[in-house]
């Protein structure tokens, strides 16, 4: 009866989602090319929602490519060093051309978010260098992950499915 139950409930989440035009939650690797010249990148946050945890990059200028996958690891960038992030599974944020601070060089962007959501445990910069901003995402599971923009404000989404 249980499992039925959330078969059903499954299914009436996908069926909103097609409505409301979200791409489908997946595991393979999502990209997307930017336009337009180096995007500037002014917040990021996070969300806990009953069935997925959300990720959100906001921009203050510019449409940026992005490129989100699994990874075995997050590298900072440029050190090359590994980040440390809470979670047993990783995925790996790249959006390009950007950057996170100013003309004046003062950052723009969180560090560390810590929102110990179900599945999204952590999020850490991983790096902004030359017109390359990179981000790690903690989580407890490997689930599928949905990736989208967002207008006004101009945003790129980023869902992982508990």
């Amino acid at each position: 009866m249980a499992a039925a139950t959330a078969v059903a409930v499954a299914g009436l989440l996908a069926l909103a989602a097609q409505a409301f035009g979200l791409p489908p939650f997946g595991t393979t690797q999502e990209t997307s090319s930017g336009s337009g010249g180096q995007a500037q990148l002014f917040a990021i946050a996070t969300g806990c929602h009953p069935t997925f945890d959300r990720f959100v990059v906001r921009i203050a200028s510019g449409n940026p490519g992005y490129d989100v996958r699994y990874a075995l690891r997050i590298l900072a960038d440029p050190s090359g060093t590994r980040l440390s992030l809470q979670g047993k599974k990783q995925i790996k944020v790249v959006i390009r051309p950007a950057r996170g601070h100013t003309a004046a060089g003062s950052n723009l962007l969180a560090s560390t978010l810590t929102p110990l959501c179900p599945n999204l445990r952590q999020v850490k910069k991983a790096g902004g260098f030359e017109g390359v901003v990179s981000f790690g995402l903690g989580l407890a599971r490997r689930t599928g992950f949905r990736v989208f923009r967002l207008t006004g404000p101009t945003r790129i989404v980023i869902d992982v499915a508990h």
